[in-house]
């Protein structure tokens, strides 16, 4: 009766290891492609000063999250608040007013490589006054990003202004952001940022957030686990030809 009860005891656990190995990913285990992030910070450039700077910003607009935060090129922020008025007071680097129409008060650039077949996600863009989006493919090193044969608009500029930047996205309250689904090949990209400062001497910034993930994971099983799977089974049937020899 022991050798009998020993037998299925082995029986089962060589089957559980049988059945745990076959399971494809991602459910068994197996790692898949990593996700690609793209988050406002240092890690970007920009056309006026190269390196980008946090900003100070107003409490109106919308808080900065996990990983991402709001950028310019430097001091451009919320310089002092003045709880009485609601504004902020104007700083020596906040810059001057422009329109949609014209250049740009600043260009934001950060570029990213997918290396999954197909990534898909969605970014998030806060701007105050407000900005337009572009993704070019390829390294952007110089220049107006929105001017390249390969850039396409993802976004545009709204050059309507409600009570602390455009009313309506891209904006820079919590309610004013940008939201791009997107689904990217393999290759290299850059994102372009064209920020607009309407009003002069006001505050100035962006603020931008993306996660792409694989979208067709891999549900075949690693090497590692085929060889699993086949010592599995031979250990199976290593122990059901020694029950039949006992019986």
């Amino acid at each position: 009766m022991q050798s009998v009860v020993s037998s299925r005891t082995i029986w089962l656990c060589l089957l559980i290891s049988v059945l745990i190995a076959g399971i494809p990913a991602p459910f068994g285990g197996v790692a898949c492609a990593g996700t690609v992030t793209v988050a406002s910070g240092v890690q970007g450039t920009n056309n006026q000063s190269g390196t980008n700077a946090p900003v100070f910003t107003s409490p109106a607009w919308a808080p900065a999250g996990p990983g991402y935060e709001w950028i310019s090129y430097g001091a451009t922020g919320c310089n002092t608040y003045n709880s009485l008025t609601g504004r902020c007071t104007p700083g020596p680097q906040n810059p001057v007013g422009t329109t949609i129409d014209g250049t740009p008060t600043a260009i934001f650039y950060q570029t990213f490589t997918i290396t999954d077949a197909s990534d898909t996600g969605t970014l998030y863009v806060w701007a105050d006054d407000t900005a337009g989006v572009w993704l070019d493919t390829g390294t952007v090193t110089s220049g107006n990003g929105s001017q390249s044969g390969n850039g396409q608009y993802l976004y545009q500029p709204n050059g309507n202004l409600g009570g602390n930047c455009a009313n309506a996205p891209i904006g820079c309250l919590s309610n004013m952001e940008a939201q791009i689904p997107l689904t990217l090949s393999a290759g290299t990209y850059t994102f372009v940022i064209d920020a607009y400062q309407l009003v002069g001497g006001s505050p100035f910034g962006v603020m931008y957030d993306g996660v792409f993930s694989n979208s067709n994971p891999d549900t075949t099983p690693e090497p590692a686990s085929y060889m699993l799977m086949g010592l599995g089974l031979a250990g199976l049937s290593g122990a059901l030809i020694r029950r039949r020899k006992r019986a």
